[in-house]
């Protein structure tokens, strides 16, 4: 049997029995970051006080026009309700005219109320306007920071960035953010925004390198990063490019140790640095060209082929989880079925090895001794226990072959199969 105090020796860790003084029950980490640093910008801003300092101006305003316009036979509160819509209407400048004040004390309190409300309301209007000027300035300056969660990351840019993110923006859902770091001018960001439109871009700008940066990304809660070859100083030589890449990618472990990195690289022997800093997808800029210009010598049809399999445009290749009803079943009845509702041709298959997640061993509501448990694993990066994630595949499997649980097909098709429609 599993034994999670035998775990917890093992490790060092010693969990207090209960929350000190002043701990209260937060919860697995995360939360609504963006509602907390939106509110505390705003009472930064003062803005709770200015809206307060409106709502007092419009409850002093009904309540004197309720003392000042007594002689109306009405009751008190009757006179409040109308003095306070009266004050409304008065600080807005909408001046309907339905309630006036009659007497000279109600239009003393009247002539006070238009003046301290102009100035308040026109405060606290300009004060929130300013706020999301700012916003919008930092934002597309690459000064804000992202809060975004299952964004992805792309580290560096080069002339291929253009085409880098067409490519992503096919695969990906239309609501899923793409944060760029890099140096880049803001202009050219903005060039970036017009292209895409229709799509959810962001800007970090700096130094990709350096923690202080990725800490602005939200890089814990991100989906994937892709670390490009940076060629945005035409004064670095070509044998740092790779230098920097390798910094990049030990900054993100360091920060995110369980975050998927694909890295590309521009010469071949640097592969092993990254595989030693457990980059998980390594590119060598031109590995592949080789074949499309090999596969032009061959044959024109077969480079076109190859050609439109790697451009966003026809058909693609795309990832499918063999559905569970096929489970035990052979590969040709899943291919007949690919080719028949979704005319797709099946490519290959693979499994991603299972990792137990520290998640998985404690209470699905948390406890102090599970917050405790789950606070010192994540930051001694050990979310994940049992060896590192590996990926068996097999292309072009026998006919005869049982498909097993977990595993993952790769098909050829204009569109992503979708078993869950049906």
């Amino acid at each position: 049997m599993f034994d999670l105090k035998t775990l917890l020796a093992k490790f060092g860790l010693r969990p207090r029995q209960r929350p000190g003084a002043g701990e209260g029950r937060r919860g697995w980490p995360g939360g609504h970051t963006a509602l907390a640093n939106f509110l505390h910008l705003l009472h930064q801003e003062k803005i709770f006080f200015l809206l307060g300092s409106v709502v007092i101006l419009i409850v002093l305003g009904g309540l004197g026009y309720a003392l000042s316009e007594s002689g109306e036979a009405e009751t008190f509160w009757t006179r409040l309700g109308r003095g306070v819509w009266w004050a409304i209407v008065t600080i807005t400048t909408v001046g309907y005219g339905d309630v006036v004040p009659l007497t000279l004390p109600g239009r003393i309190v009247g002539f006070f109320l238009m003046l301290s409300g102009l100035i308040a309301l026109s405060l606290l209007t300009a004060t929130v306007a300013s706020i999301f000027v700012e916003r919008k300035f930092r934002r597309e300056r690459g000064l804000a920071t992202i809060t975004e969660h299952d964004h992805i990351i792309i580290l560096g840019w080069n002339r291929g960035g253009e085409q880098v993110l067409r490519n992503l923006f096919y695969r990906l859902e239309p609501q899923t953010p793409v944060v760029l770091v890099n140096i880049l001018p803001p202009e050219h960001f903005e060039q970036l925004l017009l292209t895409f439109a229709e799509r959810d871009l962001r800007f970090v700008r700096g130094d990709f390198s350096r923690e202080e940066i990725l800490a602005k990304t939200n890089l814990d809660k991100a989906r994937r990063v892709i670390i490009l070859t940076d060629r945005t100083d035409d004064q670095v030589p070509r044998e740092q490019v790779d230098q920097k890449t390798l910094l990049a990618a030990l900054a993100v472990k360091s920060l995110a140790p369980k975050i998927p990195i694909t890295a590309e690289l521009i010469f071949s022997e640097n592969r092993t640095h990254l595989e030693r800093a457990h980059v998980e997808d390594i590119i060598i800029r031109g590995e592949y060209d080789s074949s499309l210009i090999a596969s032009s010598i061959e044959s024109e049809g077969l480079f076109k082929i190859m050609q439109t399999l790697l451009s966003p445009e026809g058909a693609n290749f795309w990832t499918v989880k063999v559905p569970a009803r096929f489970y035990g079943r052979t590969v040709q009845e899943f291919e007949a079925v690919l080719r028949t509702d979704y005319q797709a041709l099946l490519v290959g298959l693979y499994t991603e090895g299972y990792k137990i997640r520290l998640e998985e061993l404690l209470s699905p509501e948390p406890t102090a001794i599970d917050e405790f448990i789950f606070r010192k694993f994540t930051e001694a990066g050990k979310t994940h226990l049992f060896g590192r994630r590996k990926v068996e595949f097999q292309i072009n499997p026998p006919a005869d072959r049982l498909l097993a649980p977990q595993e993952i097909a790769v098909v050829i098709a204009a569109q992503p199969p979708s078993f869950q429609a049906r």
